[in-house]
């Protein structure tokens, strides 16, 4: 931790007891908002940029949790991302592209 916060416990207790009440995703969509209204935009996106990348599992990952990217022929999982036009962080999720784009 840098020199000028408290300890990391009592750093810790602020973010789980922030992340247990939803105020973590609170505070990135507040900042979000102020961002984009800094560059003349509307606090909300209307568009949205959806990006995947296909991570390769060990063979020690079960098979209950792998995936298949049958378009590389990769074994593993799916991340996904979807931003805004800025590039801003709009959500991010680790499921299979027919889920991903049905989710958006």
């Amino acid at each position: 931790m840098p020199a000028d916060f408290p300890g990391w416990a009592r750093v810790y207790a602020f973010f789980r007891r922030w992340r247990e009440h939803g105020l973590i995703a609170e505070f990135h969509d507040r900042l979000r908002g102020k961002v984009r209204e800094r560059e003349v935009r509307e606090a909300e996106p209307t568009a949205g940029i959806i990006d995947a990348q296909s991570v390769r599992a060990a063979a020690t990952v079960p098979a209950a949790s792998r995936d298949y990217d049958g378009g590389k022929k990769v074994p593993g999982s799916e991340r996904h991302i979807v931003t805004d036009t800025l590039g801003l962080l709009l959500t991010a999720a680790h499921i299979g592209d027919r889920d991903a784009t049905g989710a958006c």
